[in-house]
């Protein structure tokens, strides 16, 4: 590779050295084909490389569909019922889990709502430990949580409640949002 090196910039030389003989046009035409054999030689082209990588994407997003006050019993998942984005399929609202298809940094958030003078408390998960708290207070109020998190293939985060029972609160503007995407 060395001695290839050399021999073309010996070359190119010697049509420097020929410049006031030779035509302009001519001369740019050879320097190209100089560095075209070069390039062929190292295995790559004097093209600008592109890229043919496809890249992954995994995002969900989903909101809770009742217009009311829903009771959540002791340590129950939150089932964020309505589905906005899924690329992945890692989301299933069946169950409220987001099981992560794909090893890597992922940003997972959640904003729940309480009901008028009612508390809700929750938790972020990630297998069956809590990572970030959420308590939006009494009485119409949102709590939210975000967090970077490195996660493994098969990992699953959902948001629990707390303990006992406790309301949240539920209407068409969907308040209440799980969400989550591959940084990468």
């Amino acid at each position: 590779m060395f001695r290839t090196s050399v021999i073309a910039l010996m070359i190119w030389a010697q049509m420097v050295k020929v410049e006031s003989t030779c035509d302009s046009e001519l001369q740019n035409g050879l320097f190209q084909d100089l560095l075209n054999m070069m390039m062929k030689i190292k295995g790559s082209s004097s093209e600008p490389s592109k890229c043919n990588c496809k890249k992954i994407v995994i995002a969900f997003t989903a909101s809770l569909s009742t217009t009311k006050a829903i009771a959540i019993g002791s340590h129950a998942v939150v089932k964020f019922d309505i589905v906005w984005t899924n690329e992945g399929k890692g989301y299933d609202p069946y169950s409220g889990i987001f099981i992560v298809p794909m090893k890597g940094f992922y940003q997972i958030s959640a904003t729940t709502m309480s009901p008028r003078g009612k508390y809700f408390h929750s938790y972020l998960m990630k297998n069956n430990e809590t990572t970030v708290g959420m308590y939006p207070g009494a009485g119409y109020h949102t709590g939210s949580a975000n967090i970077v998190l490195q996660l493994m293939k098969g990992d699953r985060v959902y948001i629990k409640h707390r303990s006992g029972t406790e309301e949240i609160y539920s209407d068409g503007a969907h308040w209440n949002m799980f969400s989550g995407f591959l940084i990468s």
